[in-house]
């Protein structure tokens, strides 16, 4: 199942002082053209030269998919843990200047160092549930001890996919 999701109107990359009006444009056409290419394809690499806005890009994206979606999932950013401080920074400043103010408080920042507290998130009301999940590279495996956990990830991973008996068999031989 495939969905289109247009750039959400609530967008705006032009920062004064920050983000120029031509960037801001470059910017919007790179975000719809993401979006775009989402309805056939499950994601893609946004790559380009240092200070061209992929973090603006990445976050319009993510906040018009998050803003669309009628079920009100979280959005997951994968981020290097060198930049675990940098994106979230980012997300506020994107979130106070290039955000309509009438969708402000429906937006809730989550970050995830851990297998843990990313399903903690994951499994947040409608009342508390993130907007945009921040998760560390390296995060699904990092500490992970707990055998419950683990088979919770399994679960998960398996969850309304088709086709998985013989997966399933070979699991219930191993998991002890």
């Amino acid at each position: 199942m495939s969905f289109e999701y247009p750039l959400h109107e609530a967008m705006n990359l032009y920062v004064k002082g920050r983000i120029s009006r031509e960037d801001a444009l470059r910017q919007k056409r790179t975000a719809r053209e993401i979006l775009r290419r989402m309805k056939n394809q499950p994601g893609l690499i946004l790559a380009d030269e240092v200070g061209m806005g992929k973090t603006f890009v990445a976050l319009a994206v993510g906040m018009s998919v998050n803003l669309a979606d009628k079920r009100r999932r979280p959005v997951v950013v994968m981020v290097p843990p060198s930049l675990k401080e940098k994106w979230p920074r980012d997300f506020n400043l994107f979130q106070e200047r290039c955000i309509d103010k009438s969708y402000k408080q429906d937006i809730r920042l989550g970050f995830a160092n851990r297998a843990v507290e990313f399903l903690k998130f994951l499994d947040d009301p409608l009342e508390r549930r993130k907007s945009i999940i921040f998760l560390t590279h390296g995060a699904m495996s990092r500490g992970l001890a707990d055998g419950w956990v683990k088979l919770a990830l399994i679960q998960r991973s398996l969850y309304r996919r088709k086709n998985t008996e013989e997966l399933k068999r070979s699991l219930y031989r191993f998991l002890g």
